[in-house]
Formats: structure tokens, C-alpha cells, sequence
């Protein structure tokens, strides 16, 4: 990845418009399952299997629920939504699966050199499961709608990254994630060349506002839509429909001085990012997986908690208190000792490294309500404390956005315990094996009257099944 980490140009008035819009659209309907590299295909069922196995586990929160009930109130529909027999509208269907599949904040992301950008799977591989209430769907063309989904959309947010300046005004975690959406959900219901253009193009008016400096950091609780990955996906899913309904949308979305880099509110653009070596170079490969249910900017103090507890063999009773020595964000936005609720919770760093403590499962284990009321949570989560650490708020303040932490458990006995975590585990700088997500898979469908190691293996041979609508759709409706 080194040679595509060139600084990024910034558009100006006079730039003359470029087809960048035609090249995007070009790939997204051209492309073959029988094109996809062998690397590229297996890159895919992992995240296929990780989402859909987030959204098994995350059905039974209560964002989940409410998702279901806002899936009802919009509309029925013959489209599938996880944890009820009932069907919904393909949108509102897209966005109760996408609250759902990141409910837990265990679903993956885009990174590069530990620069998180987005969520894509929960809104993604979401749209995708729209489809399957229209018609049959192979597993072959499950997955290369998925793959089309997925690297134009981290194409897309890696060419409009702002400066430092920019995103401190503004930024959106996930709301671009509408387009790769809206690419998924017309490859699966068989939108031409022209027509996947206008989807596209009314995608990016219904993208949602960049939001992310107004999550509640402080006021508490977190905001329900964390990442805005439902808003999303339904609106990737709602263009494909009105395109279909005769809507007219942007034909030149990405396009000239005031593209949608600029809708999103970026100060800057570099086209190549965007369309140089599409079908050669796959940004797909870049996504990333979580091993924490929790906010990924927390992961590498969480990690580098977990190795000391497990090396040294601590339970909670030991410790006197922890010291954490990160980036400023950290201290300023998520050291909530006492969250209110489970999304609360995924943003509190004294209450995840409690819960690492006690040893629970990591999943939705850690958000039972009995364990969110846990005195000795509550107790250890009072004792964590946060040093900003320089280097460390430079390498996250800066363009390159890199977390990283050093924790030290202060034992009673006095002992002191130290590790560092540079970045987080779970890119392609730190990759985790298959065997390692199957794990997290398998502990997500505990519970369900299926085999989850069946499940499992089913998922990774996707490609494998004529149609992958009656296994899917039995699953999803699966009551919690």
C-alpha cells in the first residue's frame, strides 16, 4: 500500500471536470465474479461472515429492537430484517439490519496504517440482504455486488480524507457509505449501466450530514445512530428505488470543484485515489475486523489491557487502579465511568476495561443490563485514569489519525505492569487469520438452534450455492 499513500491533491475551481463519475460507474456495472481475484473473493466471505455474524449477536440489543420497530412503523415489505419472521420495505429493511449489525460495535472497518475510516460492512453487505425478498440471488452474485460495494466505497472515503484542520469542523464517520450501498443493492437488482449511474447520483443527495462532532461526547448517552451506517445503507437502498420510480439524479456525482468531496465537507480531493487501477488494486483488502466490542479508537489500550491480564494472570480484585497513556480524544470524549446504556457503554473506556477484567466473553455479554448495574465494574471502572501522551496525540491529531496506548496496571501488592499497543489489531498492518474471526463468528451464533460451526463453513463456500435466499432469510428471522 506505500505507493497509493501519496499526499492527496486538492481540487480547485479550476480543475476541468473529469470522468471520474463514468470510470466509477464503468467498474461497479461491469464487474465479474469471474474477474475477482482468488484473494479478493476470500477477503469478502470473511467480511460477509463477520457482518452477517455481528448482526446474529447484536439482534437481541435494544438499538436492535428499536431498529425493528422503526423497520414496522416505515413500511412492509417482502425484504428480510434479523430477529422477526416479519418483512419490511427493502429501505427500512437496510436500516434495521445496519443497526443491527453494528449494534455491538464489533463490525468492521477501513484502515490504513491505523487510520480508521468507516464502517462498511454493517451498511454494505446490509443493502445486499435487501435484495434477497426480490428474487433469487446466487452466492457468486452475493459476493460480487458486495466486492463492487465495498472498494468503491473505501476508494471514495480515502480520496476526500480532510486536512487535520478540516476534520476538526467536520467529518463524518460513515455517511459516504450510502454510495457503496447504493452500488450493491442495484448490482443485486440487475440495474443496466445508466440506470446504476442515476442511483448513484441520488445516493449522494440523500446522504446523511457529516455528524461526528455531534455525538453527545460529553452530555451523554452516545447518540443512538452511532456512524450513521443505517442512514446509509437506506439511503444507498431508497436511490436504487427511486431511480427505478423514474427519479433523476447527479449524473456527474463525483465530478469537478464542487463533487461530493465537497458535499461531505472535505477541504481536499485526489481523484486517483478514487480510480486509478480499479479491478487491479483492491482497496477491499484494506477493511478491517474488530476483536472488541467497542469504539476502535479505545482497541489498542483494551489490547494491550487484555495481554496483561492474561500474562500475568490478574483478576480484578489485584488492581488498584490502571493508568492509560494515549491521545487526548480519549481523555476529552470516552472516559464515561458510568454509561447509561449499551452504546454508552461501547464508548467508555473505564467500563470496557472492567469488562475485560472480569473476564466476560467479549460480545454482547458485556451489555447485559445486570452487568452494565455491576458495583465491581462500576468499582474498577472509577480507578482508570488517562495521561495524554505527546507522540501519541500528535500521531492522532494529525493526518494520519493512528491510536495507539500504554497501559499500566497498578497492582495492590505494588507491583506495576506495563504494555504499549501501536496501532490496532485487525488491518492489514496487524492482520488477524481466519481462525481468529471463525472464533468471534462462532461465540456471535451461540444460542441459535443451527450448528454454529455449520453456519460458519456455510458462509465461507457462499459461492458454492445456486441461490442463498432460504438459508439467510431462515436464519435472520430467527426470534431473539
Amino acid at each position: 500500500m506505500n505507493d497509493f499513500l501519496h499526499k492527496p491533491s486538492v481540487a480547485t475551481a479550476d480543475d476541468a471536470l473529469a470522468p471520474i463519475t463514468a470510470a466509477v460507474v464503468d467498474f461497479a456495472a461491469q464487474l465479474d465474479y469471474d474477474s475477482l481475484p482468488a484473494s479478493v473473493v476470500e477477503k469478502a466471505k470473511w467480511h460477509i461472515l463477520d457482518t452477517f455474524c455481528c448482526a446474529m449477536a447484536g439482534r437481541s440489543l435494544e438499538v436492535a429492537v428499536s431498529a425493528r420497530k422503526a423497520a414496522k412503523a416505515m413500511g412492509s415489505g417482502g425484504c428480510p430484517v434479523f430477529g422477526t419472521a416479519l418483512s419490511s420495505s427493502a429501505s427500512a429493511a437496510a436500516f434495521a439490519n445496519a443497526v443491527t449489525a453494528n449494534a455491538l460495535d464489533y463490525d468492521d472497518g477501513f484502515e490504513i496504517d491505523g487510520k480508521g475510516m468507516g464502517h462498511p460492512g454493517s451498511t454494505i453487505v446490509s443493502a445486499a440482504l435487501s435484495a434477497l425478498g426480490e428474487q433469487p440471488v446466487s452466492g457468486k452474485a452475493f459476493i460480487t455486488a458486495v466486492v463492487a460495494g465495498y472498494e468503491v466505497n473505501n476508494r471514495l472515503i480515502f480520496s476526500m480524507q480532510p486536512s487535520a484542520e478540516r476534520f476538526a469542523e467536520v467529518y463524518g464517520v460513515s455517511q459516504h457509505q450510502g454510495i457503496g450501498a447504493c452500488i450493491t443493492y442495484s448490482r443485486l437488482r440487475g440495474l443496466q449501466r445508466d440506470a446504476l449511474n442515476n442511483a448513484i447520483g441520488l445516493a449522494g443527495g440523500l446522504t446523511p450530514v457529516p455528524s461526528l462532532h455531534k455525538y453527545n461526547w460529553n452530555s451523554r448517552p452516545i447518540i443512538s445512530l452511532k456512524d450513521f451506517v443505517a442512514p446509509a445503507a437506506m439511503a444507498g437502498v431508497l436511490a436504487v428505488e427511486l431511480s427505478q420510480a423514474g427519479f433523476i439524479g447527479s449524473t456527474d456525482l463525483f465530478d469537478g470543484p464542487a463533487g461530493y468531496w465537497r458535499m461531505m465537507g472535505s477541504d481536499r480531493f485526489d481523484p486517483a485515489r478514487l480510480t486509478e487501477g480499479l479491478g487491479q488494486h483492491w482497496y477491499l483488502e484494506d477493511s478491517s475486523f474488530k476483536l472488541y466490542p467497542a469504539c476502535r479508537w479505545m482497541a489498542p489500550a483494551l489490547e494491550a489491557f487484555e495481554l496483561l491480564v492474561s500474562e500475568h494472570a490478574i483478576v480484578i480484585d489485584d488492581i488498584a487502579g490502571v493508568a492509560v497513556d494515549t491521545f487526548s480524544v480519549i481523555r476529552d470524549k470516552l472516559m464515561a465511568v458510568d454509561p447509561v446504556n449499551e452504546i454508552d457503554a461501547q464508548f467508555s473506556l473505564p467500563f470496557c476495561l472492567a469488562a475485560l477484567a472480569m473476564r466476560l466473553p467479549k460480545g454482547r455479554e458485556w451489555f447485559q443490563r445486570g452487568v452494565l448495574d455491576d458495583p465491581v465494574i462500576k468499582d474498577l471502572a472509577s480507578k482508570v485514569w488517562v495521561n495524554v501522551d505527546p507522540l501519541m496525540d500528535q500521531q492522532m491529531s494529525g493526518t494520519q489519525r493512528r491510536p495507539s496506548a500504554r497501559v499500566t496496571i497498578h497492582l495492590r501488592n505494588g507491583q506495576c505492569l506495563h504494555q504499549t499497543i501501536v496501532s490496532p489489531l485487525g488491518s492489514t498492518s496487524r492482520p488477524v487469520s481466519l481462525a481468529m474471526i471463525c472464533a468471534k463468528a462462532i461465540h456471535n451464533l451461540q444460542g441459535l438452534p443451527e450448528s454454529a460451526e455449520e453456519i460458519v463453513d456455510w458462509l465461507l463456500e457462499l459461492e458454492k450455492h445456486p441461490s442463498v435466499n432460504d438459508r439467510l432469510l431462515a436464519m435472520m428471522s430467527i426470534a431473539v
